[in-house]
């Protein structure tokens, strides 16, 4: 059954509900931090992508909070 009764009251009526960004933006950085958090620090190039994950994971959190990042520069 594709559609809903229209007669239905409104509480009854069944809508598809997507994770909120927090939601998300945790799965994120739990994700990121399962797959980055114990770089090998001999490696640069494991350290300089653990560093850009950790970042990007950072800004998504501050984005589902309304927040934005400021730039320390």
């Amino acid at each position: 059954m594709d559609h809903q009764h229209s007669s239905a009251p409104a509480r009854a009526l069944i809508t598809p509900t997507e994770p909120a960004d927090l939601d998300v933006a945790i799965r994120v950085a739990q994700r990121m931090l399962a797959t980055y958090g114990q770089p090998a620090y001999s490696d640069a190039g494991a350290v300089a992508q653990a560093h850009g994950a950790l970042t990007e994971s950072l800004r998504i959190l501050l984005r589902s909070l309304g927040a934005e990042a400021v730039d320390a520069r």
